[in-house]
């Protein structure tokens, strides 16, 4: 039976029960899988999905393609001489290393890198979508289906930004903790040096005692080896860019701490401002907003303090599954979105690659199933604000207010699956129900 299960799902890391067997797919309102069906309709089915996904792209072409167009001039600048210091200087110095030779690769037109940028988010889309196939036993799982809809979910702004890279990053990471602990690190390490947050996932990666050391080998392997080869490429100056510039941005409007001001601006307009900053956001001026990033200090700090406990509970445990580490990264991405002052619309792809990952882990959780319809019903609203209704948030129109009651809500529904995940992992990092669960062995 064993042998018949290893060649069914040789890198099997779907959850099971305590007695071996294996745990039953959820049930969610995600759309079913067919019985037995295929790897060639679940690529079908991805097809489909991204064709219309980027049929919509025409219709939102303005909105969606600025960042690419943006890293396009930018590219055209470091051509002609401008050298690296100034060349997107507000992401680290790795990310030149993705987007310089797909630029050549184009050719330097525009209209060909945009294409060649979208081209390698949809590959980087179906090799997770694979990988969570290969991990779910080679069948159409729970994960397989979120995954599959999730991205369109968001919508075509999913393949026009970088942020599907960290979050791929992030989802393997968590896929690969357990038997391939090293991986894990690298690609932590990976994923920080491209956007930064990632790295506040490593102390969650070295809480299990016995993938410590593999883990944080690998990270300052990977994550050192980059950041010397940025400071001999760039000088400390573009090595340190990217936080100079994050520390220097105001209050996004989308952020969950903006919203009140955002409530009220709605309804009076004249007194706030909504403009785009130098550092290319869009940014709340006006009363209240010097005491509001005070606050949001304060909240992101009270954050990493939560942080903190949450990691030191999970220390103390005898030994930490599979699936509470996913809820803590899970945890962690949104403990560091909601108390942010900067909320772009992409950061909800950062919860999509722990979230299928920890449904690979626990397909069966009741509370994980929760968590998907509440991140799906997130992505959904996040594409209707942005792109879709956009300009009544940025300017005063008839449709400011709906635009505002639909983000405040869509930032308290980001807040409630917040607490959720925190909640999951405190309930899990209890002692006495870690011994509770671990089933007795005889001698």
């Amino acid at each position: 039976m064993a042998n018949t299960q290893r060649a069914r799902a040789p890198e099997d890391f779907s959850a099971r029960f305590p007695d071996g067997t294996a745990a039953r797919p959820a049930r969610t309102w995600l759309p079913r899988p067919l019985v037995g069906e295929t790897a060639a309709v679940t690529a079908s089915w991805w097809v489909i999905s991204r064709l219309l996904t980027l049929a919509v792209t025409f219709a939102v072409a303005d909105a969606v393609g600025g960042d690419v167009d943006y890293y396009t001039h930018s590219l055209q600048n470091l051509v002609s001489g401008i050298g690296v210091g100034q060349t997107l200087p507000e992401y680290p110095l790795p990310v030149l290393g993705i987007l310089v030779p797909e630029y050549l690769f184009a050719a330097g037109n525009a209209v060909a890198f945009a294409a060649v940028f979208v081209g390698s988010m949809l590959v980087l889309d179906a090799f997770f979508l694979a990988l969570l196939w290969h991990v779910s036993g080679h069948r159409r799982s729970e994960a397989v289906t979120f995954w599959l809809w999730f991205l369109p979910a968001i919508g075509p702004m999913t393949y026009f930004r970088f942020d599907l890279v960290p979050a791929v990053l992030v989802g393997g990471a968590v896929l690969a903790a357990i038997k391939h602990p090293a991986l894990s690190g690298a690609m932590v390490a990976i994923g920080a040096a491209l956007k930064l947050w990632p790295a506040i996932l490593l102390p969650a990666f070295l809480i299990r005692r016995v993938d410590r050391w593999r883990v944080l080998v690998a990270f300052c392997a990977a994550g050192g080896g980059l950041a010397l080869m940025s400071l001999l490429v760039g000088g400390m100056d573009r090595l340190m860019s990217p936080l100079h510039w994050q520390s220097g941005r105001g209050l996004q409007i989308e952020s969950v701490p903006a919203a009140p001001l955002m409530l009220v601006r709605s309804l009076d307009p004249e007194r706030w401002l909504v403009l785009t900053s130098t550092f290319k956001s869009a940014e709340i001026f006006g009363t209240g907003v010097g005491t509001s990033l005070a606050l949001t200090q304060a909240l992101f700090f009270g954050g990493l303090l939560l942080l903190g406990v949450l990691w030191l509970r999970a220390r103390t445990l005898p030994a930490m599954s599979a699936e509470t580490l996913a809820w803590l990264v899970l945890a962690t991405v949104a403990i560091m979105t909601v108390t942010n002052k900067v909320l772009s619309p992409q950061y909800i792809l950062w919860l999509g690659g722990p979230l299928a990952a920890l449904m690979v882990r626990a397909p069966a959780d009741a509370t994980v199933r929760r968590a998907v319809r509440l991140l799906m019903v997130i992505a959904v609203m996040t594409q209707l604000i942005f792109p879709i209704l956009y300009t009544h948030l940025m300017r005063d129109t008839n449709g400011t207010v709906p635009v505002t009651l639909l983000l405040v809500a869509r930032n308290v529904l980001l807040v409630w699956l917040t607490v959720i995940a925190c909640r999951q992992v405190w309930t899990q990092t209890r002692r006495e129900d870690v011994v509770a669960a671990t089933p007795a062995v005889s001698a």
